[in-house]
Order: C-alpha cells, then structure tokens, then sequence
C-alpha cells in the first residue's frame, strides 16, 4: 500500500466508527431509526409508496432482509402497507405523516452537521470533497455490481 492509500483506509475506518457514533447522539426517535431503515424512509418519501419487492431490488437486497426492516418501521409507525390496487394480493408500503417527520428530522441534523464540520471551508473546498466523494461512491457501487444504490437528496454539503 502506499502512504495515500494507508491514510485512505485509515480515514474511512474512523469516519464509519465517528458517524455512528454521531447517529448514537441524533434527538429522539431519530437515534432508534438505524442506517437502513433510514434509507428505505429516504426512498418512500422521495419516490412515494412501492412494494416490498422494489424495495429490495431498489437496494439489492433480499426480500427476507428488507422485510425484516419495514416491520421494525411499521411498529414504529413510521411506515404503513395498504393494498395494491393494481393487484389486491400485494402490498403497497410507504411513509406515514409521523415517518416523514421523523426522516426530515433526521435530514436536518444531518446537514447541519454538514454545515459546522465544513462550513469554515472555501467553497471550492466543499466542491471538491463532494466530487470527490462521489466518484468514490460510484466506484464502490461498481466494485458491488447489481443495481446502483439509491442516492440520498443532493444538497447535503451547504453551498
């Protein structure tokens, strides 16, 4: 490895452990909603009610996996299941009035978060980390194969 590579590795290894540690301390209910159920909530807010199985394709998952994390959401309360009505024998699952509460709740600590860590950087700064990060992302997402990750809203480095 080289010295840049070791210092990659080193830096992402701390940046997951500080981000949970980070989530551990968001208000609320916000901290009891973990990483994933946090983004199945992104995506039925953003794309509106779908059912289980696109969940799963959506985020190339199981179906048993993801079914596990929308009853955890539903006995929160955070999501609800209605029937289809394009076929009665399927479920359609979205976000509840309390769920998207919970999730721009959510989304606003997170940015603000965003602000106070890189608000004193030069905005060329902030652009650059974002690109970057990004191209980091998309080669990670190439490396896993399968459909490509659902992407969370832009804007989440203030401008």
């Amino acid at each position: 490895m080289t010295d840049a590579q070791d210092r990659i590795e080193r830096e992402l290894t701390l940046l997951v452990r500080r981000t949970q540690r980070i989530h551990l301390r968001l208000p609320g209910v916000a901290r009891h909603v973990e990483r994933s159920a946090y983004s199945i909530l992104g995506r039925l807010h953003d794309d509106g009610p779908m059912r289980l199985t696109a969940l799963a394709t959506l985020f190339t998952l199981d179906v048993s996996t993801v079914s596990r994390q929308v009853q955890a959401l539903q006995a929160e309360g955070l999501i609800s299941r209605s029937a289809d009505p394009g076929d009665r024998r399927a479920a359609l699952i979205e976000i509840t009035g309390y769920g998207t509460e919970v999730l721009l709740g959510m989304r606003a600590a997170r940015r603000e978060l965003l602000r106070e860590l890189t608000g004193k950087w030069p905005a060329d700064d902030r652009e650059r980390f974002a690109d970057l990060l990004e191209r980091f992302n998309e080669g990670v997402a190439d490396r896993l194969g399968g459909a490509p990750e659902p992407l969370p809203q832009k804007g989440l480095i203030p401008e």
